[in-house]
This record gives structure tokens, C-alpha cells and sequence, in this order.
């Protein structure tokens, strides 16, 4: 089998700013790409040519261990990783070489590879036919202003998961007060069944 190349948007070092892996360091692969058009996505980065590399699977991993000496710690993220074709095959390789590997994924796409060890889904739609059990954790972005088809959402997935986090969504340079707030007020409100997540590398201004 020939081997294959990766659409890669961007490579580099920071701490996850989000979710249950918040402050712990990652080496983070961005692909390029997505089947989703978010108006709101806060990497629009993916869909444009001029971030658009294509590495073939060696030159990459080799890339990847480069990246930081030491740490074996990789995010790979997006764009959307499960549009990637050979995701497997890439997931496979890295595990043969010592690393503990984490997706965030909006659950649209191909299939899940099995060696992942964390999944975070951020769903936007319900996926009857994604393997919830393989997700880590779930998290939705809310905006300033209510969203019914959000609500509906949400509760269809609280009914399947126990790890619900509920992020602001940035729309500007500032801090998303009011989608702030209604994320408290939820998480206030759900007896412990919700988390809220602020997204600590854009207060840091790092990646």
C-alpha cells in the first residue's frame, strides 16, 4: 500500500485550554479541512489554500517527534480529523512510537480509530450512529442569544453521556460576557450534570 499524505493546517506546542484536559501540555496537530461550514469556528484558518500543506505519513510522524523533544503528548484536532483519510493508519503509527494520542471532533466524518485514548465530541448534531461510548467527553459552544435546536441538542446528549462541558463562544477579541453567563446559569442550574469550560490559552494569549 502506497503511503499515504496528510492536509495539514498547522503544528505546534500548548496546553489545552478546555475541557477535562485543561493546563495539560499537547503537542497539537491541526488539519486542514472540514465538511462543516461553523460561521462561529474559531480556526476559519483550515478552510483557506494558503494554510494547506500536504506531508506524507513518515515526514509527518517525524515531524510530529520533532515538535517537542520529550513530551508524547499529541492533540489532533481541526478542521475536523475524522474527514481525514488514513486517520487510522496515522493514529496506529503514533501509538507504535510511545505516544498517548487525544481528538477533538465534531463527530462528522469517517470512522473512530480504536487506538485513541480521549475523545473530546462537540457535537452539532445528535449522531445516532456515532459510538458514544468511545467519547470522553462532550462539549457545545453557546453564543450570547438562546438557540432552541441547541437546547434540543444538548438534552439529547445528556441523555446519553455523563461528561457535558458548555463553552462561550468567542465572536470577538473580547471576553463572550453574555454567552458566559447563560453557560453559568445552565451549569448552575443542571444538579451537577454540566461543567462549564473558559477556554484558558485565549485568556493567556497563547495558541
Amino acid at each position: 500500500m502506497p503511503f499515504p499524505t496528510y492536509a495539514i493546517c498547522d503544528l505546534f506546542t500548548s496546553v489545552q485550554g478546555e475541557g477535562g484536559m485543561v493546563g495539560r501540555p499537547f503537542v497539537f496537530l491541526r488539519f486542514w479541512g472540514c465538511p462543516l461550514s461553523c460561521p462561529w469556528c474559531d480556526e476559519p484558518r483550515h478552510r483557506d489554500p494558503a494554510f494547506r500543506r500536504m506531508i506524507a505519513l513518515d515526514p509527518l510522524l517525524d515531524a510530529v517527534e520533532r515538535q517537542t523533544p520529550g513530551l508524547k503528548q499529541l492533540l489532533l484536532t481541526g478542521g475536523e480529523p475524522l474527514a481525514v483519510h488514513h486517520l487510522d493508519r496515522f493514529v496506529s503509527r503514533l501509538k507504535e512510537r510511545g505516544w498517548w494520542v487525544a481528538m477533538e471532533t465534531s463527530g462528522i466524518g469517517g470512522a473512530v480509530p480504536d487506538a485513541l485514548d480521549w475523545i473530546t465530541l462537540s457535537p452539532k448534531t445528535p449522531l445516532p450512529h456515532f459510538p458514544v461510548e468511545r467519547a470522553s467527553e462532550i462539549k457545545f459552544i453557546l453564543g450570547a442569544e438562546p438557540d432552541p435546536a441547541q437546547e434540543t441538542l444538548i438534552q439529547w446528549w445528556r441523555e446519553r453521556h455523563p461528561a457535558l462541558w458548555l463553552q462561550p463562544r468567542w465572536d470577538g477579541p473580547s471576553f463572550p460576557t453574555l454567552a458566559a453567563q447563560r453557560c453559568l446559569e445552565k451549569v448552575l442550574a443542571s444538579n451537577g450534570r454540566l461543567r462549564l469550560s473558559l477556554q484558558i490559552h485565549k485568556w493567556m494569549g497563547i495558541p
